[in-house]
């Protein structure tokens, strides 16, 4: 192995590791983003999430989900995509449930009112 070769390899596993750490201390921080409701940017972000998960939100997936089922039924569009829209949507409305059960004790909701 030559001098350049394992420099780069050093230097790949340094990079490696600060993104670890970087993405660790995000991850750390997560609960107290997720608790920034009383905060005006809080009130916009508990804004957007209604309308991802409101009458908008249902609209868009079921408009999304017929326009690719039938592209894939006559075969324009692959099954995977298909099927990759069908996660998607089940991800977006999920998510907000997912959110309220791991924050179940600190009793903050998004509210738009």
């Amino acid at each position: 192995m030559s001098s350049m070769t394992k420099k780069n390899t050093e230097l790949s596993l340094a990079w490696q590791v600060c993104l670890m750490f970087v993405l660790s201390a995000a991850v750390i921080m997560l609960p107290d983003f997720a608790l920034a409701t009383n905060t005006p940017m809080g009130k916009v972000l508990c804004t957007v999430v209604a309308w991802f998960t409101g009458n908008t939100g249902k609209g868009l997936a079921t408009i999304a989900v017929t326009i690719i089922g039938i592209g894939a039924l006559l075969g324009k569009v692959s099954w995977g995509m298909a099927i990759i829209v069908g996660i998607g949507v089940a991800i977006v409305f999920g998510a907000a449930g997912l959110v309220d059960a791991m924050n179940a004790g600190a009793g903050t909701t998004c509210s738009t009112t």
